[in-house]
Formats: C-alpha cells, structure tokens, sequence
C-alpha cells in the first residue's frame, strides 16, 4: 500500500506545467504573432481593396442591368469626391435630372487607395459612363485601384457589350 500511495503523489506532483514552462510558451507566441503580423494586415488591406473593387463593379452592372430592363438610358459618373461611381435612371431621356428620376449618389471610398485611368485603356471622360437599353455603354476603359502595399485591381468596361470586369 505504501508504494501505491508514493505512485499516486508522485503523478500528482508532475500532473502540470510550471510558471516557467508557461511563461516560455508565452515569449514564443509573442514572437510568432509579433513576425505575422505585418503580413496579416497587408493581406487585410489587400481584401479591402478587393472588396471596394468588387462594390464599384457591382453599381456600374446594376445601372447597366437596369438601362436592359427598364429600356432607359442610366447615366453613372466617377464621383471624385468620394472616390466612387454613382448612377442616375434618366426617365424620360432628357439628359437632364429631376429629383422624380432614382439616382445613387455612391459610396465614401477610403482614401488609401488611389484610383487612376488606365494607360492601355483608358477612359476618354474619365467622368461620364452611360450604359443604353441594348447593354452598350457610351466607351471603354480600364480604371486602376492601387493601396500603398503595391497590390492593385483594374475595373474594366467594354463599349460593345457593356460588360463590368474586375481583374
């Protein structure tokens, strides 16, 4: 019974981890996330630029989509205010706004990622894009997004089609 008992004290006794044992587990994941970490924040940015991409996009192909079904010319413009497309339905195709026709003025775009026309293919107004009751738009161009780490998206429209890319 006696050396039973000693067993039994014994693993109680190694049964855990030491302040030291804890505290150096402590110093290495410090460590490790201390290394990841600039790399985790330019990935971050890197999928908010995508997704500031991707929401551009995503307007330019609802004016376009609804220019198709409501049989009506949209008009969008680069709004350089806030770094974002907005469109308006103009109804009875006057090229004139009345407060009566639906319009979307765009987003507020962060201010770290700059914008610019393409040199390859740019946009010739770089302001004004109409998408036509066939799916055309007015012109082609390419728009470049860029944040401060290098990585950069290009919003792309193609006249004859109308289609919205992002690559």
């Amino acid at each position: 019974m006696r050396a039973s008992a000693r067993v039994g004290s014994r693993r109680r006794r190694i049964a855990g981890f030491t302040l030291l044992e804890l505290m150096i587990v402590l110093v290495i994941f410090g460590i490790m996330s201390a290394v990841a970490l600039p790399g985790f924040n330019k990935f971050m940015r890197s999928v908010d630029l995508n997704n500031n991409v991707n929401r551009a996009a995503m307007r330019l192909r609802i004016a376009r989509q609804r220019a198709i079904t409501e049989s009506n010319t949209y008009h969008c413009w680069y709004a350089w205010w806030n770094g974002d497309w907005g469109w308006w339905d103009d109804d009875n195709s006057d090229f004139v706004f009345t407060f009566a026709e639906k319009w979307d003025p765009g987003e507020a775009q962060p201010t770290w990622i700059t914008r610019t026309n393409s040199g390859t293919n740019p946009f010739t107004t770089f302001i004004y894009l109409d998408f036509y009751p066939n799916g055309s738009a007015s012109e082609s161009g390419t728009l470049i997004y860029t944040n401060s780490d290098g990585y950069s998206r290009s919003l792309s429209v193609i006249r004859s089609t109308g289609m919205v890319t992002v690559q």
